[in-house]
Formats: C-alpha cells, structure tokens, sequence
C-alpha cells in the first residue's frame, strides 16, 4: 500500500518532530491509497491506530493483547515466537472457517452455567457414594419394581431399605382397625402354617418364635388347659350317667318289642288276677287256661246274646277257598273282581300270614271289612255267614308277586 501526503505540503516543518520529541504546536493528517481511492488513516478516541489484518504469518505475543469489541482475528498466534506487537486494538478481522463467534462462545457459556448448577445440585443428592432419593409421587400402575420388592418386573430403581411400615386400615390395607367389621372386599394377608401329623416343638427353646401347626386333617392343634362351663352344660360324669341310662333304656326297648306281633302286644297271664270287679277290657282267650284254682275275677257280658262259651281257643269256622292264594297266578286286583272264600258260618276275628308288603283290604260286595296288617296278624271283624269275601289291591294295581293265608274265627 502506498503511501502520500496531503493536501500538497505548504504547512512549515514546524510540524514534524523526531522520534522521541515532544508533539509540535502544529501537526499534519496523513492519508493513504486502497489502491482506486484514497483514504483516511483512522484512529480511536485514545488515538490508537486501527488496525485490519488481512493476512499473516504465525505471530507470537509475548506481551499483554487488548483486543477492541468486535469480530478480530490475530489469525495463528504462537507463544515464545519473539514478536512484540504492543497494544493492539483489533476493530474488525475475518474468523477462519470453523472458528467460534462471539455470540457462539456466550451461547455455550450460558450451557455450561446451567450445567454447572445442576451438577452441583445433583452432588449436593449424593451422600458418601450413594444417590439419595425421595419418592413424591406415586408409582405407575403396573409391575413396577423397587429394588427387589418384585421379580421380573423390568423396573428397578436401586436397593431401598425399608425400615418400617405403617400400615392403612382401609379395604385395600393389610392393617385393620380393632373391633372394626368385615368387610366383603377387604385385603389380607393368608397365614402359613406347618402340618406336623406328630405334634412337636419346633422352636428349640422357651421364649422363640415358633409356626402354627395342624394335623394331617388340617385342624389346628389346641391344648385346652382348663375352661369353665357355661350355665347348665353337661359335665363329663353326667355324660356317662346318661349313656348309661340310655343302655338300659336299648334293652328295655328291645325286650318290649319282642313281645308285639304285628300291631299287637302278645299277653301271658302268668298270676292270679284279683278277685273283685276288675274290667280288663276286650280278653281274647287263645288257649285254655291252666287247670286249678285261676280265677279273672268277674266277667262283665255286654248286653245282647253274647257269649264266652268254654272260655277257650277261638276255633276256625272256614278257610281261603284255595287255601293259600300265590299273586303270581291269581292277582290281586284293584277292582276286588274275584271272590276268595264263600263263608260256611259267622267271622268275627281274621288271622292273616303273608309275604306280599302290600296295601290291601277284605271287602264283602265292594265294602271294606278290614284293612289287612302288613306281614299278618289279627283283625277284628264282622262277617255273615255265605258272605262272599274279596281281597282288594289298594294301591291302585294289581299285586302278583308273594303269597298270603287267610283263618277266618269264630
């Protein structure tokens, strides 16, 4: 760049000073060439000269370098190289390419304030070499895990230590309150225990905890040491006395039902009876009476043209006009169509033997007579002689299966 002075030189060399001279009265303004305009050479406020650098080799400063606000460049300074350049105030100079800008360094000094504050305040969580942490929120629902509280859950958020557990009362809770009422959802917790067909100790000593335990039914085994009864319950030694009694009582049962046959209690006059007017009601002699001096006191007859005869065994006046009538051949209708005996006299007494067990009734013309005793026995009846005598089926069918014999008494 060359260099002139203007305008043409008329001013005095009062002007001029030599190097290290004081200022002159009078100084002159210097221009310069940009090679198609002159220009003027530009200084600060101060009067430091500005200065642009196009190009350069490596410089290296040795000295303090204050740079003016802007976008200089020193291009490639180098430390040691021996160059003094003094103070220079760069106003403007291209960034090579891939250079940080000014606005580019504040933006990442902004980044790296706020890492700096979180990064602090992220140590200030760490105690020794563990990450405190405190749970504000409530976990998602799902199988969201907490250190090891569950498996495979794909969730983990370190090792917590739990060092207690309050528990809630509510239905979903596992604690409930005292003298509070069940509830149809409520939560729990099953108790284990352990089946031991034998009982043991399973503890070791006095004062350890020890498991439940239940037999092999699964009842839980009980030691009832004592317990008061309450009001009017029965005591071990009533218990015996009772099932005692009740023996006792089986048998007495047992001996009064074997002397009743059919419907009927079987009698043996084994005594004397009384002398005097003694009623014993309707006696039915079915043997004679043993020879001597017996005697049953006063027989009452009933009005009319009763008879006690010889006091003896009631003979038969007729028979089954087959004599034993077998169902399988000759049923037992419902409708009572076939006659099984003809009377030859007066009936007042049935004895009936069979092995049918069914429901049936002797009628004369269609009219019930007697209702026959399951297995047999004895009926009282009121039959004519020449009565024609049907045996009816009574439960609606006809009976063909077992047999049955009929004493008609007078």
């Amino acid at each position: 760049m060359s260099q002139f002075i203007f305008p043409p030189l008329t001013a005095s060399l009062d002007s001029e000073s030599s190097d290290g001279g004081s200022l002159p009265s009078a100084i002159m303004i210097v221009g310069g060439y940009d090679g198609a305009n002159t220009q003027v050479i530009k200084t600060d406020a101060d009067g430091n000269l500005q200065v642009d650098i196009l190009s350069s080799s490596t410089i290296t400063v040795t000295g303090t370098v204050t740079l003016g606000a802007g976008t200089a460049a020193f291009g490639k300074l180098s430390a040691n190289s021996g160059v003094d350049i003094g103070d220079v105030d760069v106003t403007s100079s291209a960034l090579p390419s891939g250079a940080a800008t000014s606005a580019l360094q504040g933006t990442a000094n902004g980044i790296l304030t706020t890492i700096d504050a979180d990064t602090g305040n992220i140590a200030g969580a760490i105690s020794g070499t563990e990450m405190q942490v405190d749970v504000v929120a409530a976990l998602p629902t799902g199988s969201n895990a907490i250190g090891k509280l569950a498996a495979n859950s794909g969730v983990d958020i370190g090792d917590v230590d739990v060092t207690s557990i309050i528990p809630g009362v509510g239905a979903t809770n596992l604690g409930k309150a005292i003298q509070s009422a069940q509830g149809t959802t409520d939560t729990g917790v099953p108790a284990l225990v352990v089946r031991n067909d034998t009982l043991a100790d399973l503890s070791g000593a006095d004062g350890d905890y020890a498991p439940l335990q239940v037999n092999a039914s699964g009842a839980l085994y009980v030691e009832v040491k004592t317990s008061g009864l309450p009001s009017g319950a029965a005591t071990e030694a009533k218990q015996d006395t009772i099932e005692t009694t009740l023996t006792a009582i089986e048998t007495d049962a047992d001996t009064i039902a074997g002397a009743v046959s059919g419907t009927e209690m079987q009698v043996d006059v084994v005594a004397s009876l009384p002398a005097g007017s003694n009623n014993i009601g309707d006696v039915d002699i079915a043997s004679a009476l043993p020879a001597g001096t017996n005697s049953i006191g006063t027989v009452i007859l009933g009005a009319g043209t009763a008879s006690i005869g010889k006091l003896g065994a009631i003979a038969p006046v007729d028979f089954l006009d087959s004599g034993l009538i077998d169902s399988s051949t000759a049923n037992i209708a419902s409708t009572g169509t076939t006659v099984v005996s003809s009377l030859a006299a007066a009936c007042t007494e049935i004895e009936i033997q069979e092995d049918i067990g069914e429901f049936m009734s002797m009628r004369v013309g269609g009219t019930v007579k007697a209702y026959l005793p399951l297995g047999g026995g004895r009926v009282k009846v009121t039959l004519a002689a020449t009565n024609a005598v049907q045996l009816y089926s009574e439960t609606g069918t006809a009976i063909s299966s077992g047999k049955i014999a009929i004493n008609f008494l007078g």
